[in-house]
């Protein structure tokens, strides 16, 4: 695959940055961003992993999560890999979320009688998430090629406004993570369930080696007891839990993007091909050589051209 670079696929054509609504989707084996202050965005991957980094975190998106960063908030990325990455990114206007999130949470009424009204404040949305079905990394990750032969850009709007309401669905989702936390005072809740969350990109960021609980608690500046307690309870599994079925979760994709099964089982962590297969058989109802099989004989596989990863 060369190096040399294209431009990235833009939908519209013409937009900016930072003032319009725009899809970006491109596909490299190098690029590098060093401390970008965008607009609220989210990040999805279709292809390998990318490493974000946010103030001294080092956050990893793959087919399995979505990374979401305010506006302002300074981010990097050093792409340079043998096989290229694939990346699709959704950069909204300024306040065009908070203004829909205003819209769902008001009466009808009051929006009517003040349509300058304060926006609400989203505190749990720049995060990585997961996304185990893909529904809002889907979304995104269509949004490219159905614009490309879009006569009218009618339906590119009602595609972001649908998208910042999927986002705010899948916060609310997460708002009632942290309400789970047991604290008197909400700015005890708030910060416990931000610790939490650094654990759980920590856990995202050396899924495919050893990962200890007292490494998770101590990346979440918390003790181990108090992180397994608040990370059990906010996301209803525990930490080992969920270390496994992310390790799975990885492993599927890889097998189903053509890895051998002994490969993709050493690949995320598993020490043994039993131990892989007895978890994968658990996890799935089939064995991990079944899953190999069927995408075998499907011959299913992504394309895109290559070109410049969007920042």
């Amino acid at each position: 695959m060369p190096r040399s670079a294209q431009a990235p696929y833009l939908f519209p054509a013409g937009a900016r940055l930072g003032s319009d609504n725009v899809v970006l989707q491109a596909r490299a084996n190098r690029h590098v961003v060093n401390d970008y202050a965008g607009p609220l965005s989210v990040k999805t991957v279709l292809m390998g992993e990318v490493r974000w980094l946010i103030g001294g975190r080092e956050l990893v998106v793959d087919r399995t999560s979505f990374l979401v960063l305010n506006a302002g908030e300074r981010y990097s990325m050093n792409v340079d890999t043998v096989s290229p990455v694939e990346t699709c990114c959704a950069f909204f206007a300024p306040g065009f979320v908070e203004q829909v999130a205003a819209d769902v949470t008001s009466p009808l009424g009051r929006a009517l009688d003040a349509p300058e009204r304060d926006l609400p404040a989203l505190h749990y949305l720049s995060a990585l998430h997961t996304d185990r079905e893909r529904a809002l990394a889907g979304h995104i990750q269509n949004l490219a090629p159905r614009c490309r032969g879009a006569i009218a850009p009618t339906a590119f709007e009602e595609d972001f406004l649908l998208l910042a309401r999927e986002l705010l669905d899948y916060y609310s989702q997460v708002h009632d993570q942290a309400a789970r936390l047991p604290a008197i005072r909400e700015s005890t809740r708030r910060e416990l369930f931000r610790r939490v969350l650094l654990g759980r990109e920590y856990i995202h960021s050396h899924v495919s080696g050893p990962v200890s609980l007292s490494a998770v608690a101590r990346a979440a500046c918390l003790s181990p007891f108090h992180f397994h307690r608040g990370f059990t309870r906010a996301l209803q599994q525990t930490p080992h839990a969920y270390i496994t079925n992310l390790r799975l979760e990885r492993a599927r994709g890889m097998i189903e993007a053509g890895m051998p099964v002994f490969e993709a089982g050493l690949e995320v962590g598993f020490a043994s091909a039993s131990a892989f297969s007895r978890s994968f058989r658990s996890r799935y109802g089939e064995p991990p050589s079944a899953v190999r099989r069927k995408f075998a004989r499907s011959g299913k596989k992504t394309k895109s051209e290559p070109g410049k990863l969007p920042t």
